[in-house]
């Protein structure tokens, strides 16, 4: 649909580069290129990067003009492709002028579509797709935020509003999802689930050294606890038998993840796993894995049962990086299970901003509230650089210096490694 062609390409080695062009009768594409996985048994050294939150109203793609650039075995995309309504305001030339109201608000297919063309008219997010292998998975504004499974976000009181309470709905929700995912799937390399068109989730086999493992957090949830409370206390995000992943997933993640021979297992969550709490034990958002910490606990309780080593989680949404140590809770008081490095945003802005507390009184919540993350910069917007090998793995967060002015280059801000068989965290 929307003149996208998807072609599964078959006999190509691995480990290799490769180039590509599309052509027509009249014409033919820019050159792009990407390197093909290696073998199932090589357990060669792997560098991997990953990104979400690509709101273009709120600024430019200088992560992706670096990210273009980095040497990279792999490109993953954790979510927040398109922000299907206004969120941000920023540089004046970044306005998103799609939707029938040329306000950026888009409910029927053929506003997904406009969406996605829009955004990837961006040249820098195009030299970025064309220069790396790459995998997506979505997250709440490819459809609508923070929406869950067939229904708005817990906190839509009237079902003829969206975009709290604020946003007339002219296409009720499920089918606003409909299209949403139809347009995701035009738009993205990715071929559909034969019988399970929707389907997301799966696993990535990168040679014998890792497995990443994608899952899918939207569309078959409950909806968030407590009407979506950010900061206040929700005693109802323990309460079992409330869904995250749905039956299936939870049941194939359960299964697929202890059973990888692979020597990491990379997990890449759209949301963060941990716990972010306002103070200690008080859950900060409901729409992350904390408004649902029975299964949360019932999942990585069973992993810890399984002997699970080597359990790295990279994630996203949240727009803010962050680095820490999993506990079976998502707490301290956990059995130690794996790490997880939360990634950042490419553009979108973070909790200063949303929350209307500055990143030093954050900084101060984080130290008291949450002794299980080691580092977190609520202010910068980039991207993670993973290096895999067999006995270890380093994150590096990347950050542009300003989303407000183009062409403004990447530098490291902080740098992470877990060894194989110790799941603790450590800054280098």
């Amino acid at each position: 649909g929307d003149f996208t062609v998807h072609e599964r390409i078959n006999g190509l080695k691995p480990g290799e580069e490769y180039y590509y062009r599309f052509e027509t009768k009249k014409t033919e594409s820019r050159v792009g290129r990407f390197r093909t996985l290696p073998p199932a048994d090589s357990m060669q050294s792997l560098k991997l990067a990953y990104f979400s939150c690509q709101d273009y109203e709120a600024g430019y793609y200088n992560a992706h003009a670096a990210l273009a650039k980095e040497d990279l075995d792999l490109l993953i995309f954790l979510g927040d492709y398109v922000y299907e309504h206004k969120y941000y305001d920023g540089p004046a030339d970044r306005v998103d002028k799609t939707g029938p109201n040329k306000d950026g608000d888009v409910q029927t297919l053929d506003e997904y579509r406009e969406k996605y063309r829009f955004y990837q008219s961006d040249p820098d997010l195009q030299d970025l797709q064309a220069a790396h292998a790459f995998v997506s998975v979505w997250d709440d504004h490819e459809v609508e935020d923070n929406y869950a499974g067939n229904e708005a976000d817990s906190k839509q009181k009237d079902p003829n509003f969206e975009n709290d309470n604020m946003t007339p709905r002219r296409v009720p929700v499920e089918q606003r999802r409909k299209n949403g995912y139809k347009a995701f799937f035009e738009a993205m390399p990715r071929i559909r689930t034969h019988g399970d068109k929707n389907r997301i989730y799966g696993s990535v086999r990168i040679g014998g050294t890792a497995e990443l493992f994608l899952t899918d957090q939207r569309q078959y949830r409950d909806q968030q606890p407590c009407m979506d409370v950010r900061l206040d206390p929700c005693p109802d995000d323990l309460e079992p038998g409330r869904t995250y992943l749905g039956s299936r997933q939870k049941a194939w993640f359960k299964h697929a993840v202890p059973n990888s021979n692979a020597k990491w297992k990379l997990w890449g969550s759209e949301t963060m796993v941990m716990a972010l709490d306002a103070t200690p034990g008080n859950h900060a958002n409901q729409d992350q894995w904390d408004g649902y910490s029975a299964e949360r606990e019932e999942v990585l309780g069973h992993f810890h049962d399984k002997g699970l080593k080597n359990l790295v989680v990279l994630s996203g949404d949240i727009h803010t990086f962050i680095a820490g140590n999993l506990g079976t809770n998502g707490e301290q008081s956990g059995d130690p299970i794996g790490v997880e490095l939360v990634g950042g945003s490419a553009t979108s802005l973070g909790l200063p901003e949303e929350l209307g507390y500055p990143a030093s009184v954050l900084e101060i919540l984080r130290q008291q509230a949450d002794p299980h993350t080691i580092f977190a910069d609520f202010e910068s917007r980039g991207y993670c650089v993973v290096t895999v090998s067999k006995d270890s793995v380093v994150g590096q967060f990347r950050a542009v210096g300003s989303t407000q002015q183009p062409h403004s280059p990447a530098h490291n801000l902080a740098k992470f490694k877990v060894e194989a068989g110790s799941p603790e965290l450590h800054q280098i």
